[in-house]
């Protein structure tokens, strides 16, 4: 399992992946609910990078609809 723990790691994958997305974009997605991640406390969330693939895959291409 590929696991990533900050925002910023994400975006740098999100980068890799040729899927630039916004800090405050994620971050909008994460208190919608919107985005594949764990919550373990307050301020530390983790994402499964083939739950994000995943996402990509799909729900991406709904968020870029709308």
């Amino acid at each position: 399992m590929r696991r990533v723990r900050t925002i910023d790691k994400l975006l740098e994958y999100l980068d890799s992946v040729e899927c630039p997305i916004g800090k405050s974009t994620i971050s909008k997605l994460i208190k919608e609910e919107k985005i594949p991640h764990i919550r373990i406390a307050d301020r530390i969330l983790i994402f499964d990078l083939d739950d994000i693939d995943k996402w990509l895959g799909g729900s991406m291409q709904e968020y870029k609809a709308n």
